[in-house]
C-alpha cells in the first residue's frame, strides 16, 4: 500500500515561553516492512539549530533548539510511505520460539529491555499465564488469543491526552485507548517470556473518518520472524495496513514531541490534524 500522510501539530502558549531542546519523532522507520519515499518536516518559528539522529532503538529523531521566546510552536510533517508486507505470517518460526517462554539465550543482551516488566502486577501475570496454559504454551496461538481477548472483551475508547494507563488498571476496568491496550499486551507478553515493545504511527483505518489520530500497537520479537505487529484495537495481526514511526521498550520513547518549556505561569493548548490517503498497489 502507498500512504500519503500529513500531520500538523500546533501548540499555543498563554504568553511567550522558552524551550529546552525538543526531540521530534515524525519520520517513519525504514525497514523490511516499509519504505519511506518522501518526508518533509517544517517547523516554525525557525529553530536556532537542528540535529538529525537515530536513537538507541533505531528511531529517527530530530533534535531542535531555539534562542528566542515564542508564544507558539508549529510542526508540519508530510510523508509518503510504501508498506511492503502482504502476509503477517510470512516467516518460519525458529525452534526455540515455538513454545513459551521463548529461549533468549543467544540474544539476551539485546532482548533484556523488551523482557523487563515496567509495572508488574499479580493479576496481569495470572491473566497471561491462564491464556498461555489454554494455548498449550504455543507462542503464535497465545499471541492470537491475547489479541482477540483484548479486542473482543475490552471496551475501546479514545483519549487525546495522557500517558498510558497501567496494565493492571486496564485489565481491571476492561477499557482503554489504543495505547492502554498496547501497554497491557506488551506486559502480558513479557510475563510469558516474549520480547515486546510499544509502537506508534498511523493506520489505514476508516479513510472516510472526519478525524484521524496517531495510533499505537504492540510489536513482539519472534526469532525467525523478527519484529511483528499485532493490533488489539482491531483484533488483527499487522501486515501492510500500519506505518510505524517509532517503536521502543517504553511508550515514553515513542512520543512525537518531547521536551519542556518555561515561562512564569504560562499554560499551553494543543491542536492537531492528521490526514491519511491510501492507494492500493
Amino acid at each position: 500500500m502507498h500512504f500519503t500522510i500529513r500531520h500538523h501539530t500546533h501548540y499555543h502558549y498563554s504568553h511567550p515561553v522558552r524551550f529546552s531542546p525538543q526531540r521530534l519523532r515524525f519520520h517513519p522507520r525504514d525497514d523490511g516492512a516499509q519504505r519511506v519515499i518522501a518526508h518533509q518536516l517544517n517547523i516554525t518559528p525557525t529553530p536556532r539549530g537542528r540535529n538529525e539522529q537515530l536513537d538507541l532503538e533505531g528511531n529517527r529523531v530530530t533534535q531542535i533548539w531555539f534562542d528566542k521566546e515564542t508564544d507558539y510552536f508549529d510542526i508540519e510533517a508530510t510523508m509518503q510511505v510504501e508498506t511492503l508486507r502482504r502476509n503477517a505470517f510470512d516467516f518460519i518460526l525458529a525452534p526455540e520460539a515455538a513454545a513459551l517462554p521463548i529461549n533468549h539465550e543467544h540474544d539476551v543482551i539485546c532482548a533484556r529491555a523488551y523482557l523487563e516488566r515496567i509495572n508488574a502486577d499479580d493479576a496481569v501475570t495470572a491473566f497471561a499465564a491462564e491464556l498461555s496454559l489454554a494455548a498449550n504454551r504455543d507462542t503464535l496461538r497465545f499471541l492470537d488469543d491475547l489479541n482477540r481477548q483484548l479486542f473482543a472483551n475490552f471496551f475501546h475508547i479514545h483519549r487525546d491526552t495522557g500517558i498510558p494507563q497501567s496494565p493492571a488498571f486496564t485489565l481491571q476496568c476492561r477499557h482503554g485507548a489504543c495505547r492502554d491496550l498496547t501497554v497491557l499486551f506488551v506486559d502480558c507478553c513479557r510475563a510469558e517470556g516474549i520480547a515486546a515493545r510499544f509502537a506508534s504511527g498511523y493506520q489505514k483505518g476508516n479513510l472516510q473518518s472526519k478525524r484521524r489520530h496517531l495510533h499505537a500497537w504492540p510489536e513482539v520479537y519472534l526469532p525467525g520472524g523478527g519484529w511483528r505487529g499485532f493490533d488489539p484495537t482491531h483484533g488483527v495481526a499487522i501486515a501492510d495496513t500500519h506505518v510505524t514511526v517509532a517503536a521502543a521498550a517504553h511508550s515514553r520513547d515513542t512520543m512525537p514531541v518531547s521536551g519542556i518549556f518555561s515561562g512564569d505561569g504560562a499554560s499551553s493548548t494543543l491542536d492537531y490534524t492528521v490526514e491519511i490517503q491510501v492507494s492500493e498497489d
